[in-house]
């Protein structure tokens, strides 16, 4: 039987607002930050799923910025770190006199060795400066029972499982031979050797060969420094793969052989440490990651003078990450390379030499409070704000981190309630064989889920025992039963070993058939819905994205914008390459909202940064109906992120007028998605108001085929096709709409980065762009309803009926799209037997389904940084 779930509300951040009015209307610049600027727990919080850890932001003459982007260092003077003092006090005692713990701290953040008992707590921070403590206001917060409650153990217990032998991470020295023995009938065991076998006879391409000569032909810094570490990877990335294969064949099988040209390799790679073609965070992790391998897998074998070598390139290398990352990453939104491999390599590299090596002590006590603290999500609900390409870039930490901790203390870590959610985002966000939901930078390029996503959900199921992630896995391997393989020794995301060594069965149960139509991310901001589990190939499916976490990192100012796909393949779709991280092309014609299915004002998009955020205030998923509202109203204007701002300044890329950006007119952008069943039918009602008249731009794109265009004179018709399905959209408006389509960008995609093996930069495609824009006027509304459909089965145009309603299959719609009254659609299905409806006039959201009646009003996502 099909799950029904029904999600009205959920936690509110008491500590920005408090409305007893149905709608929140909010005025704050930015909900999300680059850095921390709350505490947490918040003041008055209610901390229940999980262990209490003490986070605070640092004092606010502290600048520890690192990088503008990768290879581009921030210019601004930074503070000394080891300066850097703390005190957290906390207590049952509002007074905070009796019963005090009191902790000193090098980071500003702290987690109590055992959980805090259910009750009321108050606690304070405080910065050490010249011997006095300047503390914080005495917060409170509720700590409730739970026995279901997260709560991991110390780092003491931790370390009483670490072995004092070598090998101690890929494999524990007394479990090696029982671990070679089991491992050699498996398929990776042979993937391993196949790639070993040939590295062994494969010669070392020189450094010197890293072709940089295209650097010299561009225009600015940013980009000469993006091809350099581009060029450079090329070829450092495939000497780590031969290295890191050469390593784990020698574990499987104890060959000297395999030893014997691994350490080799090592020590010519650490000889390339300060050439200057070798660039990049993700290099230097590459020289930390194997020597810290060779040392502990080849430790038997290796001379002291090795090992002193080595250890000295872990030293140097591991001290570098380590004063990268304390005072900083535990507060920061989302440092991308930490967060997708560095940490991992430097949490695996510190056990690797912990105990013999005094650094170690403390970078193994900071990779794994900070675990504790910030990892493995950035909020509560599973979702990934960076969206569906960039997610898989952390698959290996993920997994391989608390993987690794749990063995060493017996705990489960994939207990975390977390992980659970993000199966359903993994899920939802992109069903088995088909096209990613379009969030995030390079969302173009994942066009079904890849082995990387497919080993995680593999993982998961295997680890937590959940069988939508074992169906999710099934249906994969089922049709391609290698598909893993193509994971295979890949940086961030190659699972195979852990497989080696976790030998639990995909579990049976229920499966992708028996999810809800839909599932909404609240904090990350996304919501999608499908009409078929069981058939890819006929499942329409609706994208959306709404978030507070703006337009920063990896993602892009498409607040309010949705996606529409049938069968596993995109219709109305986001345009624009990522080409580098900022260039014309990726900022104006792929990050920026006019390559969104969304709305301009004035020609004008969102703000580039935390401050171009949206939100879900309201949600409900049942069998019959499903609804989701997004609230942009404070997402547009100039760019004002000192961090972005900076950035553009660094490409030269300008944030006027003319390329979109300029004062915000935008009083109230809400856009409200109505999934009618599974029909594949979708209603969408605008909600849009300035402080003055100004034009508004309804957006569509395709980039499979060319929209059609057909103007009615009650509606705009616009059609998107793939190979087998359609999405028919029908605008309906308050007045009359000036329409134009092109296949031109707003800047061309030009391919100065990217070369193949022989140089060759391949051309990016032109991608087809649909506007419909109104007169001036201070209030608008849009109503689409949209029918996603099997091409070979066309849509039936909407019915309009004499008293205005439109009648579309087997649903009737209310609407009021003229600018006069308040906002306003009732829809109800005219099945036989079927009560299902939803209203809503300008407050509360009612949905009626099968005789239950759910109102709806807004509550705010439980957020923190």
């Amino acid at each position: 039987m099909k799950k029904s779930i029904y999600i009205a509300i959920i936690g509110s951040i008491a500590f920005l607002h408090s409305y007893a009015q149905p709608t929140i209307r909010l005025t704050d610049t930015t909900l999300m930050h680059e850095m921390r600027t709350t505490p947490s727990p918040l003041d008055k919080a209610v901390v229940k799923d999980r262990a209490v850890s003490f986070l605070w932001p640092l004092r606010a003459d502290v600048n520890v910025a690192e990088e503008l982007l990768d290879g581009v260092k921030s210019a601004t003077p930074k503070t000394d770190k080891s300066k850097l003092c703390y005190q957290v006090r906390y207590s049952q005692d509002a007074a905070l006199k009796n019963n005090v713990t009191l902790v000193d701290t090098r980071w500003p953040f702290f987690n109590p060795e055992k959980a805090l008992v259910a009750g009321k707590w108050y606690w304070q921070y405080g910065y050490v400066e010249k011997g006095k403590t300047i503390w914080s206001k005495v917060l409170q917060f509720t700590v409730e029972d739970n026995p279901q409650k997260f709560c991991p153990p110390a780092l003491k217990t931790v370390l009483s499982g670490l072995p004092k032998s070598h090998p101690r991470v890929w494999v524990m020295k007394d479990e090696w031979k029982d671990f070679m023995k089991r491992s050699k009938s498996a398929t990776e065991y042979q993937w391993y050797i196949e790639v070993a076998d040939k590295a062994v006879n494969s010669p070392m391409p020189s450094v010197d060969k890293i072709d940089t000569r295209g650097a010299e032909k561009l225009d600015n810094e940013v980009k000469r420094q993006a091809l350099i570490t581009r060029e450079s990877r090329r070829v450092i990335d495939k000497e780590e793969t031969n290295t890191e294969a050469l390593i784990r064949a020698y574990l499987l099988t104890q060959d000297k052989r395999y030893y014997e040209a691994a350490i080799s390799r090592v020590l010519e790679m650490i000889s390339w440490s300060d050439h200057k073609n070798v660039a990049g965070d993700f290099n230097a992790a590459t020289m930390l990651s194997l020597c810290s391998m060779a040392y502990d897998s080849f430790y038997d074998l290796l001379s002291d003078d090795l090992k002193a070598q080595l250890l000295k390139e872990i030293k140097h290398r591991g001290g570098e990450f380590y004063a990268n990352f304390n005072n900083r990453l535990e507060n920061h939104i989302a440092d991308n390379h930490v967060w997708q491999m560095t940490l991992r390599i430097f949490t695996m590299a510190a056990f690797s030499v912990y105990g013999e090596m005094p650094e170690a002590d403390t970078w193994v006590d900071y990779c794994y409070n900070v675990w504790l603290a910030r990892f493995p999500g950035l909020n509560k609900d599973g979702g990934w704000h960076n969206g569906d390409s960039y997610f898989t870039v952390n698959t290996r930490t993920l997994i391989e981190v608390p993987y690794y901790y749990s063995k060493l203390s017996g705990f489960d870590f994939f207990s975390d309630p977390w992980y659970q959610g993000s199966i359903m985002y993994t899920i939802f966000q992109q069903p088995p064989f088909s096209k990613s939901g379009g969030n995030g930078s390079s969302h173009q390029n994942v066009v079904r889920p890849n082995s990387i996503r497919v080993s995680y959900t593999d993982a998961l199921a295997r680890l937590t025992g959940n069988t939508y992630a074992a169906d999710y896995t099934r249906r994969t391997l089922e049709k391609e039963p290698n598909y893993l393989k193509k994971a295979l020794l890949a940086k961030p995301g190659d699972l195979a070993w852990f497989r080696l060594q976790c030998n639990k069965p995909l579990p049976q149960g229920a499966g992708l058939a028996d999810l809800p139509m839909g599932y909404v991310f609240p904090a990350t901001g996304l919501a999608s819905f499908m009409t078929n589990w069981n058939s890819v190939g006929r499942n329409a499916m609706i994208s959306f994205r709404s978030s507070p976490y703006g337009s920063t990192s990896h993602a892009l100012a498409n607040q309010n914008a949705f996606n529409t796909f049938y069968g596993g393949s995109s219709l109305f779709y986001s345009s624009g390459h990522h080409i580098s991280f900022i260039d014309e092309h990726s900022l104006y014609c792929h990050r920026a909202t006019r390559a969104h299915n969304t709305i301009l004002v004035n020609g004008m998009g969102q703000r580039i940064g935390t401050e171009g955020y949206g939100w879900i205030p309201r949600y409900y998923v049942g069998e019959k109906i499903g609804y989701v509202v997004g609230d942009a109203s404070n997402a547009y204007g100039k760019v004002i992120s000192p961090l972005w701002l900076e950035r553009g300044k660094q490409s030269k890329l300008d944030y006027s007028p003319a390329n979109g950006w300029d004062e915000n007119h935008l009083k109230t952008f809400r856009r409200h998605i109505v999934e009618l069943g599974t029909s594949g039918l979708v209603f969408i009602y605008d909600e849009l108001e300035a402080d003055e008249p100004v034009t508004w731009s309804y957006l569509l794109h395709t980039v499979i085929n060319p929209m059609t265009v057909k103007e009615n004179p009650n509606y705009v018709h616009i059609q998107a096709t793939n190979k087998n399905g359609a999405s028919d959209a029908f605008l309906f408006s308050s007045d009359k709409l000036t329409t134009e389509t092109t296949d031109k960008f707003f800047v061309p995609a030009v391919n100065w980065l990217r070369a193949d093996s022989k140089g060759n930069f391949a051309p990016y495609a032109n991608h087809w762009h649909f506007t419909a824009t109104s007169s001036k006027q201070k209030v608008y509304r849009f109503a689409t309803v949209i029918n996603t459909h099997a091409l070979a089965r066309p849509a039936a145009e909407p019915v309009i009926l004499k008293d205005g309603r439109i009648k579309v299959g087997s649903w009737i719609i209310k609407v009021n799209t003229s600018a006069e009254g308040m906002p306003m659609f009732f829809i109800r299905s005219t099945k036989v037997g079927e009560d299902v409806n939803i209203t809503y006039k300008g407050g509360a959201t009612i949905v009626r389904e099968d005789g239950y009646e759910t109102t709806l009003t807004d509550k705010l996502p439980e957020l923190e940084i």
